[in-house]
């Protein structure tokens, strides 16, 4: 009968408990054990590489034989606003010819920028200059040297036959070339336009056959009464060894 009294009494404090909000049980633990961190992919993005000065230059001796020898010869008065030796050069050109390269630790001088079929470029301090050569494919070449400084162009022109180079008569093979922009010969004022413009021009060697002399500074607008052009273009005549006019025109300026 006892035992009876504490199994019904027991049933009613569960009952109690269960319904009872005040009366609490602890909740049971559970240990969750936790996952390893995911690895992280890389995402894959355009990597951008910080432009170094490349101080090996592939040059390709065969393919620029002829220019490279002139090079080696060309008289120093072609450079005269920064000192490049004979002895110096024909080192630089024996050191292609044999590994075809060139390794140039000094960026902003003497630094082979370009070279192409007929022209090489070289970077001096602040200037430019360039060699171009074009073939009358009978063995002769006609030579074009561009020393480019602060205050303008120096060009000069040679023949190149037999290994030998040759300065022509005329020391500017160019000289002049703006008056065929001029609508009026005879205007003085169109005349005296060209003379206040005389360090704008740009020389562009670089094409075998065509060679380019653009003003950078005359513009249409202010100049159509005056002149045909800005720009003008000379083609390779292989038959008379000239360079006739091929077109003057307004190149816009960039």
């Amino acid at each position: 009968m006892k035992q009876n009294k504490i199994t019904i009494l027991l049933i009613l404090f569960i009952g109690l408990t269960a319904c009872n909000p005040e009366i609490k049980t602890e909740p049971a633990k559970i240990k969750i054990k936790k996952e390893q961190p995911l690895p992280i992919e890389e995402s894959i993005s355009e990597v951008i590489q910080e432009t170094k000065f490349a101080d090996t230059i592939h040059i390709n001796y065969s393919e620029h034989k002829t220019l490279l020898n002139i090079l080696k010869i060309l008289p120093e008065t072609t450079m005269e606003s920064w000192a490049w030796s004979k002895k110096d050069r024909e080192k630089t050109v024996a050191f292609i010819e044999k590994n075809n390269f060139l390794i140039d630790t000094t960026e902003m001088y003497n630094n082979i920028k370009y070279i192409k079929p007929n022209t090489i470029g070289i970077q001096v301090v602040d200037g430019f200059w360039t060699l171009s050569i074009y073939d009358y494919l009978d063995g002769n070449y006609f030579i074009v040297t561009n020393d480019i400084v602060g205050d303008g162009n120096d060009i000069r022109t040679f023949n190149f036959s037999n290994n030998k180079i040759i300065p022509l008569k005329m020391i500017n093979w160019f000289d002049g070339f703006e008056y065929n922009f001029l609508l009026d010969i005879d205007s003085t004022k169109c005349i005296e336009l060209l003379k206040e413009n005389e360090l704008t021009y740009d020389y562009d060697f670089s094409d075998e056959n065509i060679i380019t002399i653009s003003s950078w500074l005359i513009n249409k607008k202010e100049s159509e009464n005056c002149l045909l052009g800005n720009s003008i273009q000379y083609k390779l005549n292989r038959a008379d060894r000239t360079f006739d006019i091929l077109d003057i025109y307004w190149k816009k300026q960039d």
